[in-house]
């Protein structure tokens, strides 16, 4: 990994809080695999390589299978989710794209697959990607 410049150090302690909060997600009722693999699916959107490679990996970690890794960007057809996980990673790609249009529709479909902590679990858990993938855009070179 080259580093465009020291995020961490130069913004210790708003790096610190980010991270904070990620390890706190990391316990969510959703899972540690299956946010990797929002994680992942946000990251995507984004671009941010340094990103998706971080998530690809510790989605291993954590027991995802290399199928349901690769299955995340045609997550709309593919067989390895279920309807409450598609609901989730449409619930990540609305709020990442920043499309208010369809939220009601979507938070109804979600309210039918998850607690309402889980579905602001999950809101936070795109709300720090997106701030994650633009640390790593920003500082990390690929």
């Amino acid at each position: 990994m080259n580093t465009r410049f020291d995020i961490a150090a130069l913004a210790a302690s708003a790096y610190q809080g980010l991270y904070a909060v990620s390890e706190t997600l990391a316990q969510s009722s959703l899972g540690a695999g299956f946010k990797h693999l929002i994680d992942l699916r946000v990251s995507q959107i984004n671009d941010c390589h340094f990103c998706q490679n971080l998530h690809r990996e510790w989605g291993v970690r954590d027991g995802v299978s290399a199928a349901r890794l690769e299955a995340v960007a045609t997550w709309p057809t593919a067989p390895e989710f279920t309807a409450a996980e598609r609901a989730a990673f449409a619930w990540a790609e609305t709020l990442t794209r920043q499309q208010e249009a369809n939220v009601e529709a979507l938070l109804a479909d979600l309210r039918s697959h998850w607690s309402e902590q889980a579905i602001a679990e999950l809101t936070m858990i795109v709300a720090v990607i997106n701030a994650w993938n633009r640390v790593g855009i920003s500082a990390y070179a690929h």
